[in-house]
């Protein structure tokens, strides 16, 4: 399960990438779902795309060529589900916007 096109992923990129990281971390990382080592792999990702990139990674539940340590190697199946789950919970994912006809 990606994050499918109902939801303002452009949006949370943007807030990702102007969010300062310790931030960040506070928010997200509860040691339960979302665990440091998801953390870094976020980060990570965010730090290798540009914001299509990004979209289409969270789509199709990949990654950009990265090099990952063993723990997040462990993480990768899980990683995008992990993420959906903590960020919407956490009020971060927000449903897309229909785009108005000028």
């Amino acid at each position: 399960m990606g994050f499918n096109l109902q939801y303002d992923v452009p949006g949370l990129f943007d807030f990702l990438t102007n969010t300062p990281e310790a931030g960040l971390r506070k928010m997200l990382v509860d040691n339960k779902t979302f665990t440091d080592v998801h953390f870094n792999m976020l980060m990570k990702v965010v730090r290798a795309c540009d914001e299509a990139k990004f979209c289409d990674h969270a789509e199709k539940t990949d990654f950009p060529k990265i090099k990952f340590g063993p723990a997040e190697i462990k993480l990768k199946e899980k990683f995008w589900g992990d993420c959906f789950t903590c960020l919407s919970g956490k009020g971060l994912l927000n449903p897309a916007q229909k785009k108005h006809a000028a």
